[in-house]
């Protein structure tokens, strides 16, 4: 069996998103549009979600251990609370953290969660 130590960081990365989805969470990667502003989902307000956005030269690419963008950028919805994170908050950090992925984020709902790749 593979452990986080002897996995690609695309395999890690992967895996936490599964996790995420595990947990009920939507987790896009590459959403495309003309700018960040325009993109709908089509998820109800309320669902926990979090995409990258993939438009205008933002395409995140991992393929192994290669990776064009030193961090994934996240924005999110319906993870943070009155600057607490819900329980779908918690999740992802977790999820991001059991694969040896660092987090940082302000734990809010208006800045973006940023997965480190390395």
């Amino acid at each position: 069996m593979l452990t986080t130590e002897t996995q690609t960081i695309e395999q890690r990365f992967n895996n936490a998103l599964k996790a995420i989805r595990k947990q009920g969470i939507t987790a896009r990667k590459n959403v495309m549009g003309c700018c960040r502003s325009c993109i709908d989902l089509g998820l109800a307000d309320n669902v926990p979600v979090i995409w990258h956005y993939g438009g205008q030269g933002n395409r995140q690419i991992i393929s192994g251990d290669d990776y064009n963008f030193n961090a994934v950028y996240f924005n999110h919805s319906n993870l943070a609370d009155d600057e607490e994170l819900t329980p779908s908050g918690v999740a992802v950090i977790e999820a991001f953290e059991s694969q040896g992925f660092e987090i940082e984020w302000e734990r809010n709902e208006w800045k973006t969660i940023r997965v480190l790749l390395k």
